[in-house]
């Protein structure tokens, strides 16, 4: 059994589309699209695509760590 996920980074199926938080928005008015292919450990670890368009947010991760490979 091996631990390792496959991402698919072109996924076919429909992302979740959603925004800023209104209080972390500076400029623009960027949108985000998810694409989330697994979770592990209690959903704590999550992994997927992320897409964004133009805009500036202010970017709070508390605990959370976000790694790209690209």
């Amino acid at each position: 059994m091996s631990l390792l996920k496959t991402i698919d980074p072109d996924p076919s199926f429909a992302p979740q589309e959603s925004g800023p938080l209104p209080e972390r928005l500076i400029s623009g008015n960027p949108t985000y699209r998810t694409w989330a292919q697994d979770a592990a450990r209690g959903e704590t670890i999550k992994t997927g695509v992320w897409e964004a368009t133009p805009g500036e947010t202010h970017s709070i991760k508390g605990e959370l760590f976000e790694f790209s490979p690209r």
